[in-house]
């Protein structure tokens, strides 16, 4: 008899929207699995926020991360949904920001055979927040090398993703503004998100 692969749902969208929190609620309302996105693992991450030429290898490192986690969780998981707090099709939309060409067709390359072996989220709840919140969600969160980052950044990466999520991406997508969303208490927000999960075909 065959194992029935478990099903990813995940929450996307710029730095601060709530993915993790809301990953790990629903992980535990629905009593299903969870696959929060191990950042720290990244070697390159701190000396790209300092503007070290290191962008291909920051890029290219958390692409086969998050390849190494999905991996591990599509297969040790005993339960048929699994919650995560990023999709890997993100990884495209920071190799488009911070990549030049030739960089790109490469990480497009080993992009391509990942997805072909682990597929991407059959749904993705995109959580919109407006560039003044995002700012506010950063300082509140005090990371050190995001906070030394030009706010540029995070507002071009932010409505490149939002793009993406919109117009190219696979995966079944459902939008949140969550500009208003209270992630110290459950409010009406989560109670909508919660029915379109429900209502998911998994």
């Amino acid at each position: 008899m065959q194992m029935r692969t478990p099903k990813i749902i995940s929450f996307e969208g710029c730095i601060g929207a709530g993915k993790t929190t809301l990953a790990n609620y629903f992980s535990k309302y629905f009593k299903a699995g969870k696959l929060l996105e191990a950042y720290g693992k990244n070697p390159f991450l701190k000396e790209f926020y300092k503007g070290a030429d290191v962008k291909f290898e920051t890029e290219l490192g958390f692409l086969l991360i998050h390849y190494q986690q999905l991996k591990d969780v599509l297969k040790k998981c005993k339960k048929d949904l699994i919650f995560a707090d990023f999709s890997i099709e993100k990884d495209i939309v920071f190799a488009k920001l911070n990549l030049n060409k030739e960089e790109y067709k490469l990480f497009e390359r080993v992009y391509k055979y990942i997805t072909k072996n682990i597929g991407i989220p059959i749904k993705t709840i995109y959580l919109d927040l407006s560039f003044g919140v995002l700012k506010r969600r950063i300082f509140q969160r005090g990371r050190k090398y995001e906070l030394n980052m030009d706010m540029k950044y995070f507002e071009k990466y932010n409505k490149k993703i939002k793009r993406y999520f919109r117009n190219i991406s696979d995966s079944e997508i459902r939008f949140f503004d969550v500009d208003d969303l209270n992630l110290r208490a459950k409010d009406r927000k989560f109670e909508q998100i919660k029915k379109v999960i429900l209502n998911s075909k998994i």
